[in-house]
């Protein structure tokens, strides 16, 4: 939550040492470090390579303002997913969300799933299909840059096939990015014009969903974005990433930066 977004308010000297106002911070500190281990959705996850597919599933949380703690202990994770000792209904990998005996994966679903049960949702049977469409296109996206990454090998990492596989990313760069940029640049103007969401008047998961892939697009190939000439979607990144619990998730420690391959 940000400061400008609390509903309580504290005041004290600033520039003369912490004071007795400490003994009221720390009490706000402890209130707000057990809401978030008291949380009861799960969000599993690895740690420290990159927000991942795992940032769809944070940025819906964090736009809702829905507290959630992130199961990202890559040992448990790894004996959880790899090692199959999962229980309950079977989910193939992370990201997967979990409350109480529910649990699920494949982030456009999770992403879905949250979006409508906390209002971040089209309001229209129209938009609510036109809202699928989007987001299958916003992850095949995603999914086809990391592809890029991994042209020789789907499956394993891009560290041993970095040479072999950059026929692949200039491929991506020069066919796929400014044709899958041209769709979203056009869907977004279908609505209104551009200066709002994809949806009506509202913002969705596919907003947030579509910040998160311009976001990676930024961070993985700066300058094929600054070349881009987009004004709507550039626009609108701006946008969302300065609504206030965005902006604060962006500055925060716990936002991990892009791991610098894969979009990841």
């Amino acid at each position: 939550m940000s400061q400008d977004e609390a509903d309580w308010e504290l005041y004290y000297w600033k520039g003369i040492g912490p004071g007795r106002g400490e003994f009221v911070r720390l009490v706000f500190i402890e209130a707000i470090r057990m809401s978030q281990d008291e949380a009861d959705w799960e969000l599993f996850y690895w740690k420290g390579y990159g927000p991942g597919r795992g940032e769809f599933v944070r940025l819906v949380f964090i736009e809702a303002g829905v507290p959630f703690k992130q199961m990202n202990d890559n040992e448990k994770n790894r004996e959880l997913f790899k090692n199959k000792k999962l229980t309950g209904y079977p989910c193939f990998a992370v990201p997967m969300i979990k409350k109480g005996d529910f649990q699920l994966c494949q982030t456009p679903v999770i992403c879905k799933y949250l979006g409508k049960k906390f209002g971040l949702y089209p309001e229209t049977e129209e938009d609510i299909w036109h809202a699928e469409q989007v987001n299958a296109t916003v992850h095949d996206y995603i999914a086809e840059g990391r592809l890029a990454f991994h042209g020789i090998d789907h499956t394993a990492s891009y560290f041993g096939q970095e040479e072999g596989t950059k026929p692949y990313i200039e491929r991506f760069i020069k066919t796929r990015l400014p044709s899958m940029m041209e769709t979203f640049e056009v869907t977004l103007k279908a609505n209104g014009g551009g200066n709002g969401f994809l949806f009506g008047s509202k913002l969705t998961y596919v907003d947030l969903g579509l910040l998160h892939i311009l976001r990676a697009t930024e961070a993985q190939f700066p300058e094929a974005w600054a070349a881009l000439d987009k004004p709507l979607l550039k626009a609108f990144k701006n946008r969302l990433e300065a609504r206030p619990k965005l902006a604060a998730w962006f500055k925060s420690e716990e936002c991990e930066p892009f791991s610098g391959n894969s979009m990841m």
